[in-house]
Formats: C-alpha cells, sequence, structure tokens
C-alpha cells in the first residue's frame, strides 16, 4: 500500500517533507448528504506508527463506495522521511505533533520531543496547517497507536464517546502527558473546534482492522449535520 515512501494510486501530492518525499493526500467530497462539514483524517505524523497509516490508507479506500456525512480530506502519511527510516520523529528529529501555532507551544521540551525552533518551522506540519486553513477543515481525526483509546480536544467529547462505543476502545480526556504545540492544542483548544486522537492498539493493522475501520466509519457518520458533536 506504501511503496518507498510514495502512497500510490489517486493520492495527489499536496506538498513534500525534507527529504523530498511527498505527502499525499485526497478529497472525498459530502455525497448522499446536505453536508456542511469537512473532516480530516490522518496518520503517520510520527514515522514509527506505521498502522496509522495502512489505517487511514484502508478506511480511505472504504471511502468511495459509501454515502458521506461529510466532505473528507485523507492524508495517510504526514511523516513519510520518518516513516523511511522507522523513527518517530522527522528528518530534523523534529516530533511535529509539537509543531503547530498553539498557544501553549514551547522550546522547552524533553528528549525525543523537539518541537522545532518556531512553529510551523517544519514542511511537513506546515503543509498539513495550510491543509486546515485552505479547506476550511472543521473536524480532524488524527490516527495514531499505541495506546488503544479515544482521546479528544475542543467540543468533542460525545463525538469521542460514539467512537469509542463503535471500536470498544475507551475514551481517554487525558492522554497522561502534557502535549504543547500538539495539533490538538491549536485546533481544539485555541480555535475550539472539535478533534479526536484515535490510538491504535501496537502491532499492525490485520490485528485490529475491524475496530479502527468501526471506530472512523461511526467518526464519520456522526458528522451528520443533524448531529451536535
Amino acid at each position: 500500500m506504501v511503496q518507498g515512501g510514495v502512497i500510490a494510486d489517486s493520492f495527489q501530492t499536496l506538498g513534500v517533507s525534507r527529504e523530498g518525499r511527498p505527502v499525499q493526500g485526497r478529497l472525498f467530497p459530502a455525497r448522499g448528504f446536505a453536508a456542511n462539514r469537512r473532516l480530516l483524517v490522518f496518520g503517520g505524523i510520527h514515522g514509527d506508527e506505521p498502522g496509522s497509516v495502512d489505517t487511514v490508507l484502508a478506511w480511505g479506500a472504504r471511502l468511495a463506495g459509501r454515502n458521506r456525512a461529510a466532505a473528507v480530506w485523507v492524508v495517510p502519511a504526514v511523516n513519510p522521511d520518518g516513516l523511511a527510516a522507522g523513527r518517530k520523529n522527522n528528518a530534523a528529529d523534529v516530533d511535529l505533533n509539537r509543531n503547530f501555532p498553539a498557544r501553549n507551544f514551547s522550546r522547552a521540551h524533553e528528549p525525543g520531543y523537539d518541537p522545532g525552533p518556531a512553529p510551523l518551522s517544519e514542511p511537513e506540519s506546515a503543509l498539513l496547517a495550510q491543509l486546515v486553513e485552505e479547506a476550511a477543515i472543521d473536524a480532524i481525526v488524527a490516527v495514531h497507536a499505541p495506546f488503544a483509546c479515544v482521546n479528544f480536544d475542543g467540543p468533542a467529547r460525545d463525538w469521542a464517546a460514539a467512537v469509542a462505543l463503535a471500536s470498544g476502545w475507551p475514551v481517554r480526556e487525558d492522554i497522561g502527558y502534557p502535549t504543547p504545540g500538539s495539533l490538538g492544542s491549536w485546533f481544539g483548544l485555541d480555535r475550539g473546534l472539535p478533534i479526536l486522537t484515535l490510538e491504535l492498539p501496537a502491532g499492525p493493522l490485520e490485528f485490529f482492522h475491524s475496530q479502527a475501520m468501526a471506530a472512523l466509519d461511526r467518526a464519520l457518520d456522526h458528522l451528520d449535520p443533524s448531529v451536535p458533536l
């Protein structure tokens, strides 16, 4: 599904990584609904979480054949350099999920969590932020691993509960450690918009495929305009 860090088939290149690898995505327009929401689903912001990439790719393949309660942008691998190297951070050793322009951005960090010299200093986080702005995204599902839970920021408690019920993984309002400069901080806390962090279990997708697909299906279905988040 992922070939040399490049995602094949019908995805377009949104930008390139520090090492010149394409970061690819695809827009699935709303279908079958009078939709007024715009959802972003992405994986692979941490390169040592390949299951998140496979999950987003597998779910994207399902979207073409079903009605969609929102327009959906699918970005399977935000950090293709890290994915190719099997490491968490990008080629500059920056944790991309600490590199967003949240009010709580801080240069102070624990080992392995370098936020970069400034918000959006990294091409990968900058292009994701640009997509959020230009596509007027108003809800996000960030797919991570390996905690097997549903975390949320912003006004997304009921949304998280619905996804947790579908997947069997519990809601965890607090992931257990601070996340300054994270996408959740910028999008959910600062902007007051709903964002879920779908934490997959450890290991390959084959071990939790049905749960992951059920979680993402429910995340989309819950965006029916008649259903409050």
